[in-house]
């Protein structure tokens, strides 16, 4: 798969972190739905160019717009590419081919992975992210369910890991990334919803192993100087060498 690939432009870009854009149309300043949700990404994008290794897309955000947020996604996907910037579309879908083949820019989907195996497959190129751990409300009443001698998301993580897949977890707290990272041992993770002190414990020595998506840079008013301040910020919790 293409982890690979996003190590190699974490390695450049000397940071971990991703801009996460799910924009919410009420604190975009545009009357056009779609129009204001392709500016708004652009110039997202634009300030992460040079300074991020990738961007992720929460489809939600934009297929709430029907087919023309589909073409805003798909567009904002080919922008990132054109920015190199590596793309993960946060579809959260069943299958991982489906979505890979309506946004053929995306390098990598993000999928459930409780339909098992055949939610990773993916061509060699592309990239899987198996979101195990999820922050809405109800998550719990399904994924913290007891495995054995662990819950039931950590038995589905070290599936999916043993089939390739990147691992998408939901969490402030470092006691469940350490634990992740314990049992999955150099598995790529996915964090989405947590501080860099949190996030520092999914990396190695070498500042390698994880990626971590700041959901709060989409707002910034000034979005090239406050994406500048996040790279310094993390540098003071992880080293990328």
């Amino acid at each position: 798969m293409s982890i690979a690939k996003l190590q190699e432009m974490i390695r450049r870009r000397k940071t971990p972190l991703a801009l996460y854009l799910n924009p919410e149309m009420e604190r975009i300043d545009s009357p056009a739905a779609a129009e204001s949700l392709r500016l708004h990404g652009e110039k997202l994008l634009d300030a992460a160019a040079g300074l991020l290794p990738a961007a992720v897309l929460d489809a939600a955000a934009y297929l709430r717009y029907g087919a023309a947020g589909l073409d805003v996604l798909a567009n904002l996907v080919s922008t990132a590419q054109a920015r190199e910037l590596y793309s993960i579309v946060d579809c959260r879908g069943a299958l991982a081919e489906q979505w890979l083949s309506a946004l053929p820019s995306a390098d990598a989907v993000t999928v459930l992975p409780y339909l098992g195996s055949d939610a990773c497959a993916a061509p060699p190129d592309r990239a899987v992210f198996a979101a195990v751990s999820t922050a809405n409300p109800s998550a719990g009443e399904i994924q913290q369910l007891r495995a054995g001698d662990r819950p039931l998301y950590l038995a589905a993580a070290e599936q999916m890991a043993r089939r390739g897949a990147g691992i998408l977890l939901e969490s402030s707290y470092s006691l469940d990334i350490r634990d992740m990272r314990r049992r999955l041992g150099k598995a790529f993770l996915l964090l989405t919803n947590c501080t860099a002190e949190a996030a520092s414990y999914a990396f190695d020595d070498y500042g390698h192993g994880a990626l971590a998506a700041d959901r709060g840079l989409q707002y910034a008013p000034d979005a090239p100087a406050a994406i500048a301040r996040a790279v310094t910020e993390w540098k003071k919790w992880v080293t990328v060498v």
